[in-house]
């Protein structure tokens, strides 16, 4: 199947739920293979929209990804910060050729980002898992923690961190712009 239409079938759902994709893909001059950035789609980013959504468009069709329980995948983020979603895409889109990911999992990203970056992990959450021909692939998409809700979503889980900032309103958008404070310390007593 030619990679347009494979991407066609695959990307449908984000069509669906999140809205159609911006008109030009998001690609380097130096590809993936040779140390460059992930080719990305996007939703939002021709609207001027504050958050977007980025997909990444190369992962899936790679024979040395591990593949998760769904199959191979691709990986999604809203944010409002297109350099980083495309860094932190492709550093996870790295790991992917040599580690499994899938619903649930959750990865420490701090060592690659400003110890002031509110942002300090991620969780991965099953986004659809569609069908292409015979083989099922999936869209994880990816939500950024704080360091105390990455704690939080180790011990208690991924979805019941996700089903909190659903009812807060926050999901699924990563506001990469904040930065974590100072701590305060407790009053005296």
């Amino acid at each position: 199947m030619e990679t347009d239409a494979f991407y066609a079938e695959l990307l449908a759902p984000v069509i669906e739920e999140v809205g159609p994709l911006d008109r030009e893909a998001i690609v380097a001059g130096v590809g993936f293979d040779a140390g460059g950035p992930l080719s990305l789609c996007s939703v939002g980013r021709d609207r001027g929209e504050p958050f977007v959504t980025y997909v990444t468009r190369e992962l899936a069709v790679r024979a040395e990804q591990r593949p998760s329980r769904q199959g191979r995948y691709e990986l999604m983020l809203t944010c409002d910060d297109g350099d980083w979603a495309r860094t932190l895409l492709t550093n996870v889109g790295r790991m992917s050729l040599a580690a499994e990911f899938g619903h649930g999992h959750t990865l420490d990203i701090g060592p690659w980002g400003e110890p002031s970056s509110l942002i300090q992990g991620l969780a991965f959450e099953l986004f659809a898992s569609p069908h292409v021909g015979p083989e099922e692939y999936a869209i994880f998409r990816l939500h950024g923690l704080s360091r105390d809700e990455l704690a939080e979503a180790r011990d208690k889980g991924v979805d019941r961190l996700l089903a909190r900032r659903r009812f807060d309103r926050s999901y699924p958008r990563i506001a990469v712009r904040r930065t974590a404070g100072p701590k305060t310390p407790p009053a005296p007593s």
